[in-house]
C-alpha cells in the first residue's frame, strides 16, 4: 500500500513503536483529505476541495493532566461517543504540558508524566484515525514559558509517530501570556522538528491567551502550512467588543488562516450559563469566514463550560446546557471518500486454526486445542467481585483453578457465529454488573496466566515477555480494559488500555506504550510498565464507582476473545488437544442463550425476632448477646429506650430538593418516622422506623442528593451513651441501599465513621463490627471514635452527583437497633478504652496524634497481610506525620504501636 507522502516512507522505519491504523468508516478526513493553509482559508488535499474553504467543527478535550472526569474521555470509548453521539469532525488533545492547574505530578508531561501522556495520545489519535476525524495535538499550557525544549522532544515524537496521517494537526502553544517574540522563538525551534517527518498543518498561538491572531500573522513565521489560533468565550468576549473577530479577519486578510481551537459558550473563567445570543453570533461568523473550531470542553469537570453532566457514557452522553447548545451546531454533514491513501495501514484477516505441540510461535493462545491452557502453559479463568462485596455475575460455570481459588470456566466452543471460523474462543457470558456494597467500581475479569505454576503458588513473572512489543487479539462484545498484570504492581492498578464495545469481530493492535495506570483522583503516581515482570493478561469489564447499576451495564452483555498473540515474542508451544468439551447445558457454546444467575440473592426473610444474624463478609450464622437495647420501636413512638429520639432530614439546607412522604408534624417539630407493623406485615413486629417515597433532587447542592433517618442517642444531645463494651452494632432493615453513620461529636469535616449496605427486598439482620465502621480516606480530621460517648447515628440514602436518578427501592425501614457483643467466634469481647493514638491519612502521609511522647512502631500491611513498610520513630506528643511515598498505590492496613497501645486503620494510597 502506498504512503500519502514520499518522505514518510523514508522515515517510518525509525518509528519502532508505530502501528498500522486505518479508518473503519468514511468521514471528514476521507472527504477533504489533509487540511492545508490556502491563503486566508483552510482547504483540503482531495481534488474537490483543493481551492474551496473547508470548515470542520468539534470539541476540545479538557486538560489531559486533570482528574478522571477529564481523562475518562481520553479513550477509544470517549472519542467514539463524541463522533457517534455528538457528531464531531475534529477533536483536540489538550496535553497537560506542565503542572499549572492541578496537583498532577506524575501526569503532566514535564513533571514525570511523559509516558502517561504518550499513552493517552496513542489512544486518542488511534481512535480519531479509526473514526476518520481530524485530531489536534495541542501543547496545552497557559504560560509565558513555552517549555520549548520539552515541546521539541514531544512534537518530534508525535510527528514521527503520526505525521504521515491526514488526520493530524499540530498546535504548538495553547495560550501564550508573554510576547509574540517569545512565541516566534518557540515556533522557530518546534516547527523544524515536525517538518522532519510531516508536512501537516501547524497552528501557532498568540499573546493574550491566543486572542491576537493578527500579531501571529505578522510575526514572520517561516512555514508554508501554518495557521494562527483564536480563543474566545462568548459570554465575556462579545462580537466586536474586544476586537477579537477583527484581529482574526486581519490575519486572514494577510493570507494566514485562523482556527478557533478553543471557544466557550460561557464566561472566560469557565463559569456562568451559556450566552446563546453571543454564541450564535460567533458561530455564524465562523461559518461565514470558514473558521474551523473546537468547543471547550468535552469533559464532566465541575465547570459550566463542560459539555457533559457526568462521565457515564457507555451508551451515550448526558449533556449540560452548554453541551446541548454545542451539539445543536454539530453533525448533519455528508461524506464521500475521495480515494486518497492515508497512513500505512495494513490488516490481518482470518482466524488462527491452531498451533501444533512443539511448534515455534508468537501466539499465546487461539483456544483451538479446546483446553483452558495457553501455549505457554498458563491457564484461562475468570473472577468476579462478589467476594469483595460486589454483585456482578456471569453465567460461566464455576471451576477450581490451579491456585485453589474458585473461578469460572472461560474456553467455550463457537456456535452460530458465521464471522468466526474458529472452533473455540475465550468468553464471558451473560455479564451483569452490580456494585453491591463496593466502595469502588464493580467488575468481571477474564485472564490468561502466562506460565503454569505449582498448585497454590502465585503466578510467576515471565521474563521473556520483555521481548513482546505489540499485543494483538480479536474480540467481540463489551467495552473492556485490557491489562498486563505485573509483579511490581501490588495495588491492582495495572497498566491498561480501554477498548470500546464492538458488535462484530474486531482486531486490535496494542503497543506497550499505550498501556497506562488509572489516575485514581488528582494525585496519580504512574510508573512505567515492566514487561519482564508480567504474570498474566486480563480483560476486565468494569463499571464506574457511585453509578446506578442499570447505567453501569455493558452495551453488549458478553465478551469473546480470540487469537491472542505478541509480536516480538517467540517460544515453543505446549498444546494439549481438545480436552474440555461441554458436558451439560451449563457449558453452552458462545452464541447460544443461557440463563444468568445472580449470586447472593435471597428469597426468604429473616425471622423478625432473633438472636442470630449474618455477619458481613461471612456466610456463617452466629449467636450474639445484646449489651445495649437501643430501640425495638415496639412502643410505636419516636423515643428510644435510651431516651433519645428518632427523626428524619433531607438535603434542603445545602440547596438540595430531595423529599420523603413522611408526615411533617408541627407539634413534633419534625417528620413522623415511627410506623405500626401493619405498614409492612413481613416485619412481624408491632413497629419500625423508616423513610417513605424517597425522591432525589440535587437542586443547587454541589454534591450527591440525600435523605436520611437519624437519631440522637440521648434526650440531652450534649451527652452520648456508652457503647464501649460492645463488639458490634446490630439492626434489621428492608429497602434502599444506604450508608450507616455513627457520630461522637468530634468530627468537624463531615467525614463521619460509616459502613455501606446494599439494597434488600426483604428484612435483613446486619451485625456490623465496630472495627469496620471507619472514616472515609478523604478526611482532613482523623479521629478515633469514642464509643463511650456515642451521640448520633444515621442511615443516609444517597443519590448520584450529576446524575438524574431515583433509588431502585424508594423506601428504607429499620428495626431492632442494638449494641451487641462481638459475634465472631473465638474472640473474647473486652471493653474499648482509649489507646491515646489517633490515626488519619491523606495523600501519601500517615497522620498520627499521640497522647504522650515516646517511641512508636509504624507498620503498613497489604491486604494479604504482608508487611510493606515498617519503621521505629521517636515521636512527640500531639500531631506527627509519616510519609508513605515509597508505598505503591493501593489499599492497606496501617498499625501504630506505642507503650503497649495499638491503633489500626484502613488506608488507601492513590
Amino acid at each position: 500500500m502506498f504512503m500519502k507522502k514520499v518522505f514518510a516512507l523514508l522515515t517510518c522505519a525509525a518509528v519502532t513503536s508505530a502501528m498500522a491504523v486505518s479508518a473503519s468508516r468514511v468521514g471528514p478526513v476521507s472527504t477533504y483529505g489533509e487540511l492545508v493553509a490556502n491563503g486566508g482559508k483552510l482547504s483540503g488535499s482531495c481534488p474537490d476541495y483543493k481551492d474551496k474553504a473547508v470548515q470542520v467543527k468539534g470539541m476540545s478535550l479538557f486538560w489531559s493532566s486533570g482528574n478522571t472526569y477529564s481523562t475518562d474521555f481520553y479513550s477509544e470509548k470517549g472519542i467514539n461517543r463524541l463522533v457517534d453521539d455528538m457528531g464531531i469532525e475534529v477533536v483536540r488533545f489538550a496535553l497537560g504540558a506542565a503542572d499549572e492547574k492541578f496537583n498532577s505530578s506524575g501526569r503532566s508531561y514535564t513533571t514525570g508524566g511523559e509516558g502517561f501522556q504518550k499513552a493517552l495520545l496513542k489512544s486518542v489519535v488511534n481512535a480519531a484515525i479509526d473514526k476518520d476525524i481530524y485530531v489536534i495535538i495541542d501543547w496545552h499550557i497557559e504560560s509565558s514559558d513555552g517549555f520549548t525544549s520539552d515541546a521539541v522532544k514531544f512534537f518530534e515524537y508525535a510527528a514521527q509517530e503520526y505525521g504521515q496521517y491526514n488526520n493530524v494537526i499540530f498546535e504548538i502553544w495553547n495560550e501564550p501570556t508573554g510576547s509574540m517574540d517569545a512565541v516566534k522563538q518557540h515556533a522557530d525551534q518546534v516547527i523544524p522538528v515536525i517538518r522532519k517527518y510531516s508536512d501537516n498543518l501547524i497552528l501557532v498561538g498568540s499573546p493574550g491567551w491566543s486572542s491576537q491572531p493578527d500579531n501571529c500573522a505578522n510575526a514572520g513565521i517561516s512555514d508554508k502550512n501554518y495557521g494562527c489560533t483564536l480563543h474566545f468565550y462568548a459570554a465575556t468576549h462579545r462580537m466586536g467588543d474586544g476586537g477579537y473577530n477583527k484581529a482574526a479577519e486581519s490575519a486572514m486578510g494577510k493570507g494566514v488562516p485562523v482556527f478557533a481551537t478553543e471557544w466557550g459558550t460561557v464566561n472566560a473563567n469557565g463559569d456562568g450559563q451559556p450566552d446563546e445570543g453571543s454564541s450564535n453570533q460567533w458561530v455564524e461568523w465562523m461559518a461565514q469566514k470558514g473558521v474551523s473550531w473546537t468547543n471547550w470542553n468535552a469533559s464532566a469537570m465541575n465547570e459550566t463550560s463542560a459539555a457533559f453532566a457526568n462521565a457515564v457514557f457507555e451508551n451515550g452522553f448526558t449533556y449540560t446546557n452548554s453541551g446541548k447548545y454545542v451539539k445543536s451546531k454539530l453533525g448533519g454533514a455528508t461524506y464521500k471518500d475521495c480515494g486518497l491513501q492515508n497512513g500505512s495501514a495494513s490488516e490481518e484477516s482470518g482466524f488462527s486454526t491452531g498451533v501444533a505441540n512443539g511448534a515455534t510461535t508468537s501466539i499465546l493462545d487461539d483456544m483451538e486445542d479446546g483446553d483452558r491452557y495457553g501455549y505457554l502453559g498458563g491457564a484461562w479463568a475468570a473472577v468476579e467481585d462478589q467476594e469483595n462485596g460486589g454483585a456482578s455475575s456471569i453465567s460461566n460455570e464455576k471451576i477450581e483453578d490451579d491456585f485453589g481459588n474458585t473461578t469460572y470456566k472461560v474456553v467455550y466452543p463457537v456456535s452460530g457465529d458465521t464471522k468466526n471460523t474458529s472452533k473455540y474462543v475465550a468468553a464471558l457470558k451473560d455479564v451483569k454488573i452490580g456494585k453491591g456494597s463496593l466502595s469502588y467500581g464493580p467488575y468481571i475479569k477474564m485472564f490468561l496466566t502466562l506460565l503454569k505454576e505449582p498448585e497454590k503458588d502465585s503466578p510467576k513473572a515471565y521474563a521473556d515477555f520483555s521481548k513482546c512489543k505489540t499485543i494483538k487479539y480479536k474480540y467481540k462484545g463489551a467495552s473492556h480494559n485490557f491489562a498486563i498484570e505485573t509483579t511490581d504492581v501490588t495495588d491492582y492498578n495495572y497498566h491498561r488500555v480501554n477498548k470500546d464495545a464492538s458488535e462484530g469481530w474486531k482486531e486490535v493492535e496494542i503497543t506497550t506504550d499505550m498501556l497506562k495506570q488509572e489516575t485514581w483522583g488528582d494525585d496519580s503516581r504512574s510508573k512505567p510498565i515492566k514487561m519482564e515482570n508480567a504474570t498474566r493478561l486480563s480483560w476486565e469489564i468494569k463499571g464506574l464507582e457511585k453509578v446506578p447499576d442499570d447505567m453501569n451495564q455493558p452495551k453488549y452483555p458478553y465478551l469473546y476473545v480470540d487469537d491472542v498473540k505478541c509480536d516480538g515474542l517467540s517460544f515453543t508451544a505446549v498444546s494439549g488437544g481438545a480436552s474440555e468439551t461441554p458436558k451439560s447445558s451449563s457449558s453452552a457454546a458462545v452464541g447460544q442463550s443461557s440463563s444468568s444467575v445472580v449470586a447472593g440473592s435471597s428469597s426468604s426473610a429473616i425471622a423478625p425476632i432473633s438472636s442470630s444474624a449474618i455477619v458481613p463478609g461471612s456466610s456463617a450464622t452466629v449467636t450474639y448477646k445484646t449489651v445495649v437495647d437501643i430501640d425495638d420501636v415496639e412502643d410505636l413512638d419516636e423515643v428510644l429506650k435510651t431516651t433519645g429520639t428518632w427523626y428524619a432530614y433531607t438535603d434542603k439546607e445545602p440547596g438540595g430538593k430531595s423529599t420523603i412522604s413522611n408526615v411533617y408534624d408541627q407539634k413534633l417539630g419534625g417528620y413522623v418516622v415511627a410506623f405500626p407493623g401493619t405498614e409492612d406485615p413481613t416485619n412481624g413486629t408491632k413497629g419500625f422506623v423508616g423513610l417513605k417515597d424517597v425522591n432525589w433532587d440535587q437542586g443547587t447542592y454541589t454534591e450527591a442528593p440525600f435523605v436520611a433517618l437519624g437519631l440522637n442517642t440521648n434526650a440531652d444531645t450534649s451527652k452520648g451513651i456508652d457503647l464501649s463494651k460492645c463488639g458490634a452494632i446490630s439492626y434489621r432493615y428492608k429497602g434502599s441501599a444506604h450508608t450507616f453513620k455513627v457520630q461522637d461529636g468530634s468530627v468537624t469535616d463531615y467525614a463521619y465513621h460509616e459502613y455501606v449496605l446494599d439494597d434488600s427486598q426483604v428484612w435483613k439482620t446486619m451485625v456490623i463490627s465496630l472495627d469496620d465502621i471507619a472514616q472515609p480516606n478523604w478526611t482532613n480530621d482523623p479521629k478515633d471514635l469514642n464509643w463511650a460517648a456515642i451521640k448520633k447515628m444515621a442511615w443516609e440514602v444517597v443519590g448520584y452527583k450529576g446524575i438524574v436518578y431515583q433509588p431502585t427501592i424508594n423506601y428504607l425501614y429499620v428495626d431492632d437497633l442494638k449494641c451487641v457483643e462481638n459475634p465472631k467466634v473465638g474472640i473474647k469481647t473486652v471493653a474499648r478504652v482509649a489507646s491515646g493514638i489517633k490515626v488519619g491519612f491523606k495523600g501519601d502521609m500517615l497522620n498520627v496524634n499521640f497522647a504522650k511522647a515516646g517511641t512508636a512502631r509504624i507498620q503498613v500491611f497489604d491486604m494479604m497481610g504482608h508487611v510493606v513498610e515498617s519503621r521505629i520513630a521517636s515521636v512527640s506528643a500531639g500531631a506527627n506525620q509519616f510519609s508513605l511515598k515509597n508505598v505503591a498505590n493501593g489499599n492497606y492496613v496501617g498499625r501504630v504501636m506505642m507503650n503497649g497501645a495499638a491503633k489500626t486503620a484502613r488506608i488507601s494510597i492513590k
